[in-house]
């Protein structure tokens, strides 16, 4: 997320860390780790003016906003454990 996007909201936005998380590199050699770093906007309104802003651009592919019905099937190791992480949080419904 491109820190200067938090100055696009008109709701004051703040970025914080959420968490790291380490799994197998989906279509990788076994043994070939991903790590994925997450943050959290705040306050929910910020977040709600950012999801038309943020785009996929570099390595990121395709962006999707998701709940926790979203098909696991679609979500590599990794995802799975950030969903199962944000419900045992009570952050996703």
């Amino acid at each position: 997320l491109d820190v200067d996007l938090l100055s696009a909201t008109k709701t004051p936005a703040t970025i914080e860390p959420y968490g790291t998380f380490s799994a197998q590199a989906y279509g990788k050699p076994d043994g070939t780790m991903v790590r994925m770093t997450c943050f959290r906007v705040t306050p929910r309104e910020a977040e709600i003016e950012l999801e038309c802003l943020v785009k996929p651009s570099e390595e990121v592919e395709e962006l999707a906003w998701i709940d926790s019905t979203f098909d696991q099937e679609k979500l590599t190791v990794a995802g799975i454990m950030i969903v199962e992480d944000l419900m045992e949080k009570k952050l996703i419904d």
